[in-house]
């Protein structure tokens, strides 16, 4: 029994089938591949390159489908003793004959002589003595393969038979080929071998008991010789693992009886030198074997049905696609971790195929499907790269299409005619965004204000050395310092300066494209060096669908504003009391006096002026407070302030004939407003003097009041002459003067438009909404709206 090689390979060809699997970012295009892809690697599967990796996989673990040795069979070894007792090998078959004999008297099972007897002995009387001892049990024989067909009775196509004294007293022959791997492992053999028309049974599955099935068509070599129905064996030891008789003692019957009643005894020699030694897989511990000792593993196999099973290639195509299946799953289903993911994938593969060996004795190979996971991952990043590289040119194209003006790279001559490139198109959009970004950071530096950028959480992330400038850390005013506020946040920023009162008591800002962060941090703030900065912010453009990128913050210096205000104030009062020296001392003269210098008429009228003149400047003072004072605004019942309002005109109404008539809805007796209510009440009963002052004697003028949900309106209406509405607008406005009072009966005009100025700025400062609407001989009316309180 040669251990030869049937051909290229020891395992059969590949059958083509197909393969599927769900696509990964375009079905339609992964559908090819997820069918061819599967066929041909079941096709490479049995070819060396692919076959030969997943046999080093299967040797590693084929540990975890070893097997104990069967107790119920025996070897009885040719072995050096033997020979020393017996004398050079070949023996005379009288002492196979003697051997038999006694296994007979021992009551062993069955026996196979692993030797050919193919000729006849010098004395036929032995042959007939081991016919003879042969017909007693039940004996196998192997027959000895021949390349070259022969065509003598006695011998079957492409093998050599035994002698036909011997076949006849056999219980059964058939092939003992032990075939080798291309890595010259014996690993398997086939159950049934020979020329195409006339395969031949291998001799342990006669041993064990088993039938030819002869429906596997399995592979034929170069030389025309058919093997099926391959066997992998799963070692169950290195060399003497099943129990061993010495020949010579079991023929001068030193073995206990024990040791061979009802066993299956294997005569073959275990000497080195004498008959065949393959190599086992080094993993299953195996290592160098005797040929008998291969037959042991392979006959225990198949009677106690422990054989490993591999895949069909139909079966092997099904493997490979359901493996390659799950990794393009896993992959459309998160492409970002596809690495790991097909990493998971072949541990999976792995372990399964571990399990299914050890817990099932099915061997499915690992290596295959590896490879086809690698070229997946393999074609899947390029496939990934390649719609990056699409996607990053239409992006460049779209990039280009805006025009840039002088921001725009210029071709050359070559390029223009050629055409542009992916990657010449990316260049020159990176290119011009570069430009664009440093257009941005010079304008942004040459800004006289600070300004800064905050990310949507409040951190600074940009800024101009402005900012630096305004807060008084001149040291570090240039581009380092303004680069080391980034990551500070702007509450943190601003933590060193003094929160300054709203102007005037202005309200906050309602913004309500700001974040809950900005909102607080908008207004003015006073620095340690005495800066003033109003602090306004914006959030910086974005798509409509999408949240702000961030915001532009822009701290203005109002220090010169400040000190301007305070200089204006300073000149008011010394103008007021410029203006109201003189009158006082006038007054007092012309009452010291007591008409004795002057007479009765002059006296007045020079009582009358002086008076108009302390009024003139009272109301100068009124307006200029108005513009640049502080309010003090508060939650004010807002019909409190109007019935104050109208208690203050009632004696200027009796003298000028007029009647003040109050109106106030139900809806509007609850009504509250954040206002300053002195403020307010001046400037409304500056609103009826002015009508007062404008109506007729006998005519009526009307205080109203009225609210809804959001706003409470107060409005002053008369019956006066009206003035144009082109006027009034204007006056509304703050762009046209004030109409002078009716003149009295003495020609004197005691108004001079400050009031109306002044009630104006006042509701101006409140946020309200001052209109007016009137026509020449019909009256006017004033309206003011301020904000509900809820």
């Amino acid at each position: 029994m040669d251990g030869r090689s049937p051909g290229a390979a020891s395992t059969p060809p590949h059958a083509e089938v197909g393969g599927h699997r769900p696509g990964l970012r375009a079905p339609w295009r992964w559908l090819g591949v997820l069918v061819l892809l599967p066929v041909v690697l079941t096709w490479l599967a049995f070819k060396p390159g692919l076959a030969q990796l997943d046999l080093l996989v299967y040797d590693r673990m084929l540990p975890l489908a070893s097997q104990p040795p069967a107790e119920d069979i025996l070897i009885v070894a040719i072995d050096e003793s033997s020979l020393a007792s017996l004398g050079r090998w070949p023996w005379p078959r009288s002492v196979h004959a003697r051997l038999l004999s006694e296994l007979t008297d021992a009551g062993v099972a069955s026996v196979l002589l692993d030797m050919f007897l193919t000729e006849p002995s010098k004395d036929p009387r032995e042959d007939a003595d081991l016919a003879r001892a042969m017909g007693r049990l039940p004996v196998f024989l192997p027959m000895m393969a021949e390349r070259e067909i022969h065509s003598s009775p006695m011998s079957a196509p492409g093998f050599v038979r035994p002698m036909p004294l011997f076949e006849a007293q056999a219980r059964g022959i058939g092939h003992g080929e032990l075939l080798l791997d291309a890595d010259g492992i014996a690993r398997g053999l086939y159950m049934r071998i020979g020329p195409a028309g006339s395969p031949q049974p291998y001799v342990g599955l006669l041993v064990a008991g088993g039938g030819e099935d002869g429906r596997e068509e399995g592979i034929v070599d170069p030389a025309g010789w058919r093997y099926a129905g391959h066997l992998r064996l799963s070692y169950a030891g290195p060399a003497g693992s099943y129990r061993r008789a010495s020949y010579v003692d079991v023929l001068g019957g030193l073995v206990p009886r024990e040791w061979l009643r009802g066993k299956t005894v294997l005569v073959g020699a275990t000497a080195p030198g004498l008959g065949d030694q393959v190599v086992a897989p080094a993993a299953a511990r195996a290592g160098l074997l005797p040929g008998v000792e291969v037959h042991a593993n392979a006959i225990d196999q198949l009677m106690h049905r422990r054989s490993i099973r591999e895949l069909s290639p139909v079966a092997m195509a099904i493997w490979i696609a359901s493996v390659l299946g799950i990794a393009a799953a896993l992959l459309r289903w998160r492409p970002a971790a596809g690495l790991p993911l097909v990493a998971a994938v072949a541990a999976g593969c792995l372990a399964t195929s571990a399990a299914a060996l050890g817990g099932w004795r099915w061997w499915l190979p690992v290596a295959t499907p590896a490879v086809g996971l690698a070229l997946v991952y393999a074609l899947w990043s390029w496939l990934g790269l390649r719609e990056k590289l699409h996607f990053l040119a239409a992006k460049a194209n779209e990039l280009q299409a805006v025009p840039a003006g002088i921001f725009e790279v210029v071709q050359s001559a070559a390029h223009t005619e050629s055409g542009t490139t992916p990657r010449e198109a990316l260049d020159r959009a990176i290119q011009r965004t570069l430009r664009l970004q440093a257009l941005t950071e010079s304008s942004l530096q040459a800004l006289p204000h600070g300004v800064l950028l905050c990310d949507p959480r409040g951190a600074i992330v940009g800024g101009n050395t402005a900012v630096l400038r305004s807060l008084g850390r001149s040291g570090a005013a240039d581009l380092t310092g303004a680069q080391a506020l980034r990551g500070v946040p702007l509450a943190d920023l601003l933590a060193s300066c003094g929160r300054q009162p709203r102007a005037g008591g202005a309200p906050a800002s309602a913004d309500t494209r700001l974040p809950g962060w900005l909102v607080p941090l908008v207004g003015e703030y006073l620095t340690e060096q005495g800066r003033y900065l109003q602090l306004l912010a914006a959030p910086v453009a974005s798509l409509p669908d999408e949240a702000p990128p961030g915001y532009i913050v822009v701290l203005a210096d109002l220090t010169a504003e400040r000190e301007a205000q305070r200089q204006r104030e300073k000149w008011n009062r010394f103008l007021s009391h410029d203006l109201r020296s003189p009158q006082v001392t006038i007054l007092g003269l012309l009452e010291l006096d007591g008409g004795r210098s002057v007479s009765r008429e002059l006296s007045q009228s020079i009582r009358r002026e002086a008076e108009r003149t302390l009024s003139f400047a009272e109301e100068f003072l009124d307006v200029s407070h108005a513009w640049s004072g502080a309010y003090r605004l508060a939650l004010t019942h807002v019909p409190t302030v109007v019935l104050d309002a109208f208690d203050q005109v009632w004696a200027s109404s009796r003298r000028g004939q007029v009647e003040v008539e109050l109106r106030i809805d139900d809806a509007a007796e609850e009504a509250e407003a954040m206002l300053d209510g002195a403020l307010v009440a001046r400037a409304l009963v500056n609103l009826l003097l002015n009508a007062i002052g404008h109506s007729h004697p006998g005519s009526a003028v009307y205080l109203c009041l009225a609210a809804d949900a959001q706003e409470v309106v107060v409005s002053v209406r008369d019956e006066g002459p009206g003035m144009d509405s082109g006027k009034l607008e204007q006056m509304l406005a703050g762009a046209g003067e004030a109409l002078p009072g009716r003149a009295h009966r003495d020609g004197v005009t005691r108004s001079h438009g400050l009031g109306f100025e002044f009630a104006r700025t006042v509701f101006g400062r409140h946020g309200a909404r001052f209109e007016g609407w009137t026509s020449p001989g019909q009256g006017c009316t004033l309206s003011v709206a301020f904000a509900r309180a809820m």
